[in-house]
């Protein structure tokens, strides 16, 4: 007849086993070339910084035109002016918006949109010395903080620069552009060509 195995064993033999597996298993962890470094690797390996690179404070600060500049102070990071401000656009020659005006403006041409507009005029004075060449001058206008082009109406009283401005002389010329009236800020940019620096004029006309 067999004899039976005391339950009591059998418990004290698996814990046995099961004590000689965890044994090794730890060891070959241990042994496993590809476990963790050795303690002669280089400590500061682990703590080298990724080399992807991230925005500039610039980059970071950088967002749409705030409506609150003051007329005739530079706003931040962009150059513009106030709509009321003096522009040096080079020596001897300066720029303003002398009026801007709410119209409603007719369309008449392909590509133009009467309604709410616009109507810019911008005065030049020319202190050079010489003749000052306005042929080239170009004024273009946006709105709004996604800097939305403005479409001009140049049919619906538009009256460019005069080809040229003699020596202390001034001269102006007005710009039509399609503006909705909610639109704000406005951003006028004015360059009159030869070399001459390209002014921007921000803020929020009255209507």
């Amino acid at each position: 007849m067999l004899r039976q195995v005391p339950r009591s064993r059998m418990y004290v033999a698996a814990a046995v086993a099961a004590v000689v597996l965890v044994i090794v298993a730890v060891t070959l962890i241990v042994r496993d070339p590809s476990g963790p470094a050795a303690s002669g690797s280089d400590p500061t390996a682990a703590a080298t910084p990724s080399s992807t690179s991230t925005p500039s404070e610039k980059e970071s600060a950088s967002s749409p035109d705030s409506e609150d500049d003051e007329a005739g102070k530079p706003s931040d990071g962009n150059r513009a002016l106030g709509l009321k401000a003096v522009a040096t656009t080079s020596p001897g020659v300066t720029a303003r918006l002398a009026k801007i005006d709410s119209v409603q403006a007719t369309a008449s041409l392909p590509g133009e949109i009467g309604g709410p507009a616009l109507a810019i005029t911008v005065k030049v004075k020319n202190q050079t010395g010489k003749k000052l060449d306005l042929a080239l001058g170009v004024v273009n206008a946006y709105y709004g903080p996604e800097r939305t082009p403005a479409v001009s109406v140049a049919s619906d009283g538009e009256v460019p620069f005069p080809a040229s401005v003699a020596d202390g002389g001034s001269a102006t010329g007005v710009y039509v552009f399609q503006i909705p009236e909610k639109a704000r800020p406005v951003r006028v940019e004015l360059d009159l060509g030869n070399g001459a620096d390209v002014v921007v004029f921000k803020g929020r006309p009255q209507r």
